[in-house]
């Protein structure tokens, strides 16, 4: 008897074990390797003239621009990059803050698809002017700033066949987002990352 008491226990947990064990949650289609990542970018439409005596006299710049990166492993890990640049009056700055983390992507209590990201460790990186500083992101900024809940949605453009789109909305930001719910998500929430399609 003890023996059958022992094997029962031991297929109870294992059972158990199985039903809760999540597995990798990333869907295949988003997930990157070294050379690929999901992409967004803009580009400022301000330029400056250099008015300063010398070889770059009467030179523009651009007044900066940004790019974000996703990119997505198995095993739940996930990694957020992004480099931003400000050129101003005689001032040009440039950050970088790269995180990493778990992503888990699962549904809502409204049934849509999201992505959950809990932000683990992360640095920054600002040059201005050529003055390079670094430090690493805090506890408290991985759980405040950069880890999040999105609602996300893969689609293909009519006007641009050559990329894949990774559609988000951040549902801190904006949590009556719904899917399901025409008019509850505004067009200038939605963050548009790109992929090239695979060849």
């Amino acid at each position: 008897m003890p023996k059958i008491l022992f094997v029962f226990c031991m297929l109870l947990s294992i059972s158990g074990w199985s039903q809760t064990k999540t597995g990798d949650t990333v869907p295949p289609e988003l997930l990157t390797d070294d050379s690929t990542s999901w992409s967004f970018s803009t580009l400022s439409t301000l330029r400056y003239v250099n008015t300063q005596p010398g070889a770059y006299y009467g030179t523009t710049t651009s007044g900066g621009g940004m790019i974000a990166n996703f990119k997505f492993f198995p095993n739940n890990r996930y990694r957020f990059q992004l480099y931003v640049q400000v050129n101003t009056y005689g001032m040009r700055t440039e950050t970088w803050t790269e995180v990493e983390g778990n992503v888990l992507f699962t549904k809502d209590d409204k049934g849509q698809p999201i992505f959950i990201t809990t932000a683990q460790k992360g640095h920054y990186r600002i040059n201005k002017n050529g003055n390079m500083t670094r430090r690493d992101v805090t506890a408290e900024e991985l759980k405040r700033q950069h880890s999040g809940r999105y609602l996300w949605e893969k689609t293909m453009m009519k006007d641009d066949p050559n990329h894949v789109y990774f559609l988000t909305v951040d549902l801190k930001a904006h949590p009556g987002a719904d899917a399901n719910k025409p008019g509850s998500i505004d067009a200038s929430w939605i963050t548009k990352f790109h992929i090239p399609v695979s060849k």
